[in-house]
């Protein structure tokens, strides 16, 4: 242990060592890494260290090898930041990709007891439903069932989701805008329609999330639900209170 810095094993130094070199040198998708040795000399860590760190990183889809080519950069995989993202789209552009949805369905349905019950309405209450799925760049990424307050944004139909944003018109078009929420992510399996709408396989693992959202008034905005390919997108939390970003500390280092 006298020769690793507190301790710390040497495929977890040279996996850290992997990430501070892509974040400083600048790579992103599609750029490939030094050559074993370069970058063994580089971090200071072992060709062995350095190959369980790649192998580790290669699992976690950060990198890729090709055959008889070398080891590459993936594409960095959008995050949600539960206290400072506020929509998908957010995520994908603060990591420099291009978000996109295709839609899926979008209509105007009667709140049953379960709907009626989280943006307390009356059974029978008019709720705005769209599902899309969500790609970044042109990977899909989610597919999101959103049900909207109806009685907050009447006419809201008439836009084409798969070409706008849903926070975009409600804000800009009926003034509406996340105040706060909460958010539960576990982990389910995908069935077959949300597996072949994101080229995957049936029973796939899949973060499952349900979210609640609110006005700044504290109005009930939006429930939602969504899967998510756990090797296309991330979750993360800068430890402080919803809505608040750390003074003076950046969270650039959660998008590593």
């Amino acid at each position: 242990m006298a020769d690793e810095p507190m301790g710390i094993p040497p495929k977890d130094r040279a996996q850290e060592g992997i990430r501070w070199y892509i974040h400083n040198a600048g790579l992103t998708g599609g750029d490939k890494l030094p050559s074993e040795r370069v970058l063994s000399e580089r971090l200071g860590v072992s060709r062995t260290a350095l190959r369980a760190a790649i192998t580790q990183l290669i699992s976690m889809h950060v990198l890729e090898s090709r055959q008889g080519s070398g080891t590459y950069v993936l594409p960095p995989k959008p995050i949600n930041i539960f206290q400072e993202t506020r929509n998908f789209s957010d995520a994908v552009r603060r990591v420099g990709r291009e978000p996109g949805a295709r839609l899926l369905d979008a209509r105007v349905v009667d709140a049953d007891e379960v709907l009626a019950a989280k943006f307390d309405l009356a059974v029978g209450s008019r709720v705005f439903e769209v599902r899309r799925v969500r790609f970044a760049d042109d990977v899909p990424v989610a597919v999101e069932t959103s049900y909207i307050n109806y009685a907050l944004c009447p006419g809201i139909e008439g836009h084409d989701f798969s070409r706008e944003s849903l926070y975009d018109v409600l804000a800009h078009e009926h003034g509406i805008r996340v105040g706060h929420g909460t958010e539960r992510v576990s982990i389910a399996r995908a069935t077959s329609q949300e597996a072949e709408s994101l080229l995957i396989d049936e029973g796939e693992p899949v973060f499952f999330v349900q979210a609640l959202e609110r006005t700044a008034a504290g109005v009930p905005m939006e429930y939602l639900k969504a899967v998510y390919v756990p090797s296309r997108y991330r979750f993360a939390s800068n430890g402080c209170k919803n809505g608040v970003v750390p003074e003076g500390v950046s969270s650039t280092w959660l998008t590593w």
